[in-house]
């Protein structure tokens, strides 16, 4: 897995003790959760943004959604290895949120600032705009 997010930057999504609680020692849990939250955002954009690329960025040059993305996803992936009971509210709204609105990029539905896949300088996606030329209803053309 990709070293895209840092330890620092859990800081603002869960507090350090309790990530260290959830963790109990196994950093492997950490990476796992990461690798979940990259998946389905891969399997989700990767057809239509260049996320090899957002990805591999590092640092302040990361895009700060995916970041937030990441991060959302993974603290959530985190805490399916306790009780649902124990998991906070707010985990699960931020892991809901943030699903719609990947699946909404993803769709086409909401904008993003994503690389779009490039060949050959044309955009690649699965959508065409355009539509079939007017139809003239003049009987004398």
């Amino acid at each position: 897995m990709m070293n895209f997010l840092q330890q620092s930057d859990y800081r603002t999504f869960i507090n350090p003790e309790l990530l260290s609680m959830l963790l109990a020692g196994d950093v492997d849990k950490l990476e796992e959760s990461e690798g979940y939250a990259y998946g389905f955002i891969m399997s989700n954009l990767a057809a239509r943004y260049n996320m090899q690329t957002e990805f591999s960025r590092s640092g302040a040059a990361r895009n700060q959604t995916l970041v937030r993305w990441m991060l959302s996803l993974s603290v959530y992936f985190l805490h399916n290895t306790v009780a649902d009971t124990d998991i906070p509210e707010r985990v699960a709204k931020n892991y809901d949120d943030v699903r719609r609105e990947i699946e909404a990029v993803a769709s086409g539905k909401a904008a993003t600032d994503l690389l779009p896949l490039q060949k050959d300088g044309k955009v690649k996606t699965r959508f065409r705009w355009g539509s079939s030329p007017k139809r003239s209803h003049n009987p004398f053309e």
